[in-house]
């Protein structure tokens, strides 16, 4: 792992939130392979991994807070996949409940609006987009003029994908879905992907 100075931020000004994301991507660019938990099992192995950052894509809104709990009290910056929680709506409510009563450090979602929002109150946010067929990846430009987002999220982890979204929209980007192999996880990391996020208990190794 790469040791990097700290950068002292200006507190109250818009450079202590530009430093704040530097800082973030700083820590995406350490741990490059990003755990995606998906059951309570899943989070007892990743409490006894190395990796910094975590992406909690499961959970219903009676247990959420303390999944995140557990994951903050081991150390990790998590991510919460709002789409994938139940009892979850798509309403600006949600981002409210996750503010107010959880410790997560970002939130993903395909909803552009959502993620708008969720910029606003502080959050680091992440926009998965479905890149299922050129269509797909034309509406990145417009959805992220909405969402305004931190990264994105492409899925799934097709190589030439990730690399035209690097040069094409400059946003630190991170893959996922069928990212199942050291080989795919290299390729993906050489295309220009900042980190790649599996399921895959063997790839968290890696």
């Amino acid at each position: 792992m790469r040791h990097k100075v700290s950068i002292p931020c200006e507190i109250g000004t818009e450079k202590e939130e530009t430093c704040a994301m530097k800082r973030m991507i700083e820590l995406f660019e350490d741990n490059p392979v990003i755990p995606g938990v998906i059951s309570d099992a899943d989070v007892e192995l990743v409490l006894k991994n190395e990796a910094k950052i975590v992406f909690t894509l499961y959970g219903d809104i009676a247990d959420i807070a303390n999944i995140i709990k557990r994951l903050k009290d081991g150390g990790k910056t998590v991510f919460v996949n709002i789409d994938m929680v139940d009892g979850f709506s798509g309403r600006n409510s949600v981002l409210k409940f996750m503010r107010q009563n959880t410790l997560a450090d970002g939130v993903i979602s395909a909803k552009a609006s959502m993620l708008r929002y969720a910029k606003e109150l502080g959050f680091y946010t992440v926009h998965r987009f479905f890149i299922l067929d050129s269509s797909a990846y034309r509406s990145i430009g417009k959805q992220m003029e909405i969402s305004k987002a931190d990264f994105i999220n492409v899925v799934p982890g097709w190589t030439k994908v990730v690399e035209w979204t690097v040069e094409e929209h400059k946003k630190p980007v991170i893959s996922a879905g069928l990212v199942c192999d050291k080989k795919i996880v290299i390729d993906n990391l050489n295309a220009g992907a900042i980190a790649i996020c599996s399921t895959n208990h063997n790839v968290w190794e890696l």
